[in-house]
């Protein structure tokens, strides 16, 4: 498979990644277990990791686990900007610092 198309899988695994944990946040809105059990966001949320999760398995039948795992790393940055842009979370300088690490790094590893 085309390295670029493999990267693009990736991108798009961690951004449903993310969404996950983002409709999982929203599925806590209950006060009891029961109430969050029967939250619509609490089963969209899984859904949407499990198509991450099948994408990252169709990525690991090209790529080595050693380049696909650190690039899973982009689903911080997505966190980041949804929690930023949806949830009204204060991003810090420090956070920033530590996107632009991370940024780096994987740009490191795609190249390798």
């Amino acid at each position: 498979m085309n390295r670029f198309l493999l990267i693009v899988i990736i991108i798009i695994m961690t951004l449903l990644g993310s969404f996950g944990g983002f409709f999982f946040k929203k599925s806590t809105d209950g006060t009891t277990i029961l109430s969050i059990l029967k939250n619509k966001f609490l089963y969209i949320g899984g859904i949407v990791y499990l198509g991450s999760a099948i994408l990252n398995i169709i990525v690991l039948k090209y790529m080595p686990l050693s380049v696909v795992l650190p690039m899973t790393a982009i689903t911080y940055i997505w966190s980041m900007i949804i929690s930023r842009f949806v949830l009204k979370e204060n991003i810090t300088l420090f956070k920033i610092f530590g996107m632009m690490a991370i940024i780096s790094g994987v740009v490191l590893i795609a190249l390798s």
